[in-house]
């Protein structure tokens, strides 16, 4: 009965849904745990599956029987697909390997001394003013400066490039928008490529222009996944993410002070936003086979929803799984994946939220949010964010 009265409750689950929001969202979830119903069911968007337990969700991450490959989203339409992850084997691989060209386990190291001067850059062009707004002026221009970095463009394109970002994520749901935003994106890309074939640089395009797939070079339609899928992660993502990261420690005096006062503690800090507030309450996923998890059968066609915003505060995993806590041990939070599908990307995103939460307590401690704990909301494809944060410190001069 409880599991029933659970399901009902959370029948009308989506962030399409304009009666739910992010917090109802993870009440329902802790409140189908407490009911010990692991695997909750949504009728929204033809319905599907929610898994909620942290060891779930490890478990399938890793099983080729939930499949990627109608999409990481819903609705499902019919768009090109976000490589690697949008792929099942063997493409997947292939996807993977041509995306290590430009993301491996160096290029965090690689380009955060670039990163910090881009951090203090923005800091120093707003310090004087005494106030700034720090999704616009912050959040979203440092990870822009980062993926030019990564792909080796001209940084004065950033605002060409924040175009067709937000035209491509503001399309994905849309068949025929987000046809002219590939269309565009393709345009873009290959017109980089093309210079770099004329002009080699050591960057990611001229690897995308060196680069093969099945035996050929990269076609027009190739080069546009590509970077609708660096762009989407690696700038869209991480926009959330740094977003998130200001809001939560400014919003808490002292986890601000505690970080000033110790800033070896803010890595920490990082792991616990990352924890507590993932970009998307979740992926999808369709099955291939039927499975059973735990104890629910999981049929060949349905949909599922790994569900990170409820696995990173199971209470099986983690102690006072709500509370954010700069001494927490062992923080496994699985808000960049799991398994095959894991985030090439996550140290690039811990490095961008680290070295901008060190720049910006090093140069404003004072920095205070006009409206500290402000609420999350949903926007397209389940994104939970802030739109704004307008902050105040006292002006310093050049």
């Amino acid at each position: 009965m409880a599991d029933q009265q659970v399901n009902e409750r959370l029948a009308d689950y989506s962030g399409y849904n304009p009666e739910m929001t992010p917090e109802k969202a993870l009440a329902l979830f802790e409140e189908a745990r407490a009911a010990g119903c692991p695997v909750a069911r949504s009728e929204q968007m033809g319905g599907f599956h929610i898994l909620l337990d942290y060891d779930d969700v490890k478990k399938v991450s890793s099983d080729d029987a939930f499949s990627t490959e109608a999409g990481m989203f819903r609705p499902v339409v019919d768009r090109p697909p976000l490589p690697p992850t949008e792929y099942d084997e063997p493409e997947h691989t292939k996807w993977r390997d041509l995306f290590r060209l430009g993301v491996d386990a160096k290029t965090s190291d690689k380009i955060e001394p670039g990163v910090r001067e881009d951090v203090v850059a923005l800091i120093e062009g707003f310090a004087a003013s005494g106030s700034c707004d720090l999704v616009r002026d912050f959040a979203v221009p440092v990870p822009l400066l980062a993926i030019c970095r990564i792909l080796g463009l001209d940084p004065a394109r950033g605002a060409e490039l924040r175009a067709l970002t937000d035209d491509l994520m503001a399309n994905l749901e849309n068949p025929a928008g987000a046809a002219a935003a590939y269309g565009a994106l393709a345009q873009f890309g290959v017109a980089e490529v093309e210079n770099r074939r004329a002009e080699p640089r050591d960057d990611f395009m001229t690897s995308l222009a060196n680069a093969e797939m099945d035996g050929r070079p990269l076609n027009e339609n190739e080069i546009a996944q590509t970077m609708a899928s660096l762009l989407s992660a690696g700038h869209e993502t991480s926009t959330v993410l740094m977003t998130n990261m200001l809001h939560e420690v400014l919003s808490r005096p002292e986890v601000r002070a505690a970080l000033i006062a110790d800033p070896k503690l803010i890595p920490a800090a990082v792991e616990e936003v990352l924890r507590l507030h993932p970009p998307v309450m979740g992926l999808y996923r369709r099955m291939k086979e039927t499975r059973d998890v735990n104890g629910v059968e999981l049929a060949e066609g349905d949909d599922v929803l790994l569900c990170w915003a409820a696995n990173n505060r199971d209470p099986a995993v983690f102690d006072a799984p709500n509370e954010f806590r700069l001494d927490r041990k062992r923080n496994r939070h699985l808000t960049f994946g799991w398994g095959t599908h894991a985030c090439l990307g996550a140290p690039v995103a811990r490095m961008e939220m680290r070295v901008g939460l060190e720049e910006l307590l090093k140069r404003l401690p004072d920095i205070e949010l006009t409206e500290p704990g402000k609420d999350y909301k949903f926007t397209n494809l389940e994104w939970v964010v802030i739109e704004s944060l307008d902050a105040t410190f006292a002006p310093r001069s050049a």
